[in-house]
């Protein structure tokens, strides 16, 4: 147990160093630089997805997915930076995508069907399309001007919130759940994670509160500003609130995912942690919640 924990600790300090190398790219050289380090996950992504799937889908499909994964991250973040269209281009790209899965009915029609091209479109959906959505939230407000500008309400804090949201969710979700589970032994999802309880679904919720608060009051004192803290406090603890819920709702559906193919880990890449996957799990949902935010406020603020 005390190897394992030490791998872990090993390997999670290794992602958190690499994590922050291309933050400080993004912040100090070009945001292409974190989209580089999300065209790496989608890829490898989309390899431990496709393994783990199996016979459920076909080679030609795979081949599909793989190009789709291939081009979209990479259109997506390109077309958002120097045009504003990166929503236009993943859309582009989605299409092209149904369009040569439908089209597997036609010219495979002995080897494909409805089944396998469900879970070729989950396999594209989870995890490329998710992180078309990361990618954007790196490109956010990238040129704001005005009130949000005087709090750096922009890409660098979105994707602090998504990247330090999530661990905090996690971290206070294991802890609520190993001490207070005997107290409150009630379970999440009984059928979909055993190990999840409710009283550690509420610990990833102070979590996120907790994270969000720490980020609050750290980055604004570096890149933001105090003033009007009761309006801009909550504002970061609502969206808190909500990535470590989204956090916890995508640990479930890669929970299901792994269940329904019978595996234990996406992959072997990160030792005590499993694969990519299983590493950014929760992260992938948190980014939907935490670019939705942004948007809203962007266009309200």
């Amino acid at each position: 147990m005390v190897e394992i924990m030490k791998i872990r600790l090993i390997t999670g300090t290794c992602y958190i160093a690499v994590l922050l190398v291309f933050y400080l790219l993004k912040i100090f050289v070009s945001d292409l630089f974190f989209d580089a380090l999300i065209y790496a996950f989608a890829l490898i992504g989309t390899f431990e997805m496709t393994r783990a799937m199996g016979e459920r889908i076909t080679r030609a499909e795979k081949i599909a997915v793989f190009a789709f994964a291939a081009v979209c991250l990479p259109a997506c973040a390109l077309a958002e930076e120097f045009a504003g269209l990166g929503v236009e281009a993943a859309a582009i790209c989605f299409f092209a995508l149904a369009v040569a899965l439908l089209s597997l009915l036609v010219a495979r029609h002995d080897e494909t069907t409805p089944e396998n091209l469900g879970v070729a479109f989950l396999s594209a959906v989870y995890p490329t399309l998710l992180l078309v959505l990361l990618s954007l939230a790196n490109h956010i407000g990238a040129e704001e001007t005005g009130r949000l500008a005087e709090f750096a309400f922009n890409s660098d804090l979105a994707i602090l919130f998504i990247f330090v949201i999530s661990p905090f969710a996690d971290s206070l979700a294991y802890v609520f759940g190993r001490f207070l589970k005997g107290k409150f032994p009630k379970k999440m999802a009984p059928v979909v994670s055993p190990n999840k309880t409710v009283i550690g679904g509420i610990g990833g919720l102070v979590g996120g509160a907790v994270g969000a608060a720490i980020l609050y009051f750290a980055y604004n004192a570096v890149a933001g500003s105090f003033a009007q803290m009761y309006l801009w406090l909550p504002v970061y603890l609502l969206i808190g609130l909500l990535a470590a819920a989204a956090t916890e709702f995508g640990d479930l559906v890669e929970s299901c995912i792994k269940r329904k193919v019978d595996i234990k880990d996406m992959g072997k890449l990160m030792p005590g942690h499993g694969g990519i996957l299983d590493r950014i799990d929760g992260t992938q949902f948190a980014a939907v919640v935490v670019y939705l935010s942004f948007i809203i406020i962007h266009a309200i603020a």
